[in-house]
């Protein structure tokens, strides 16, 4: 009877992963120019190589998902050259962006910079079952001369 209960569990977690891991496309862009148009995860492929010039314009990096879903609660994460977290935004929309000034120190200070997003269920019961998954969603590089 036990074994029918934990397989049942193991088959609603599974429901609940992938459909929290709904495919999502996103675009990444700066200063309006298309760097990754309607991309899924790609970690080799999902690759933002940054100009001086760009970094040192007063304009924004932004990425824009296809969708969101207001049953969730995405997160946007980046990490260092070294996997270290650096900084999170919450309660991410459709839209995210970040001043290039900013984006510009956080590569000073961090080198390579791998962006994720996660997300979660607002409802705190689907929440404690379901398994998350950071989406590697772009690496970005200052681009050598």
């Amino acid at each position: 009877h036990s074994m029918k209960k934990s397989f049942l569990f193991a088959v609603v977690c599974w429901l609940l992963s992938t459909s929290v891991q709904a495919q999502y496309t996103w675009c990444v862009s700066i200063q309006g120019k298309i760097k990754l148009k309607h991309v899924e995860e790609n970690r080799e492929g999902n690759l933002v190589l940054l100009s001086q010039e760009e970094l040192n314009k007063s304009a924004f990096f932004h990425i824009n998902f296809n969708r969101s879903d207001t049953a969730m609660r995405r997160t946007i994460l980046v990490n260092d050259s070294a996997g270290s977290g650096m900084q999170n935004w919450e309660e991410v929309k459709k839209q995210w962006k970040i001043p290039t000034r900013e984006l510009k120190n956080l590569i000073d200070k961090g080198g390579e910079l791998s962006f994720y997003y996660t997300e979660i269920p607002r409802d705190i019961n689907k929440a404690m079952v379901v398994k998350v998954r950071p989406v590697h969603l772009c690496t970005v590089k200052r681009a050598m001369k």
